[in-house]
């Protein structure tokens, strides 16, 4: 699996500046699937959760 770096301290998945979640769903906000993104802004990663 290739290493994501991810600076989301918050996320359960997270461990020290990694992602270490088995799958990783990344999603442009609020449209369809397939669509395209026009800036880094626009993306959203539908992995992460909060810990408790």
């Amino acid at each position: 699996m290739p290493q994501v770096k991810c600076r989301v301290a918050n996320c359960i998945y997270w461990q020290d500046g990694a992602c270490n979640a088995e799958k990783i769903n990344i999603a442009v906000e609020g449209v369809p699937n397939n669509s395209s993104a026009h800036n880094d802004r626009d993306t959203e990663c539908e992995t992460f959760q909060a810990r408790a």
